[in-house]
């Protein structure tokens, strides 16, 4: 995805395909989230964007690599069948 492919979709904000994660909260919660998406054939996480507003609010590096492990673990145990799943790490606006 590029960056500009990357603005339009928070400024048209969340969708049935595109949700807003300040942050990795539950395994349960993202696993919801997950086969929510799985049912109508994907959709998109956006962590370091705040719920509700679409703020850009990043990630540091620990936090990028905290929620890249979650991610991994939640649809591999907390889903059936298991989801295989992409991660990419964009900077937008001088924020990860």
């Amino acid at each position: 995805m590029k960056v500009e492919e990357l603005r339009k979709k928070i400024r048209c904000g969340e969708t049935s395909r595109v949700q807003f994660k300040q942050q990795f909260t539950t395994q349960k919660e993202i696993a919801a989230d997950m086969v929510a998406f799985a049912n109508c054939e994907g959709g998109e996480l956006l962590f370091g964007v705040r719920d509700k507003t679409g703020e850009v609010l990043g990630l540091d590096y620990d936090a990028i690599q905290r929620t890249s492990r979650e991610l991994g673990n939640t649809a591999n145990e907390q889903v059936r069948p298991t989801l295989y799943i992409q991660t990419d790490v964009m900077e937008l606006d001088g924020k990860m």
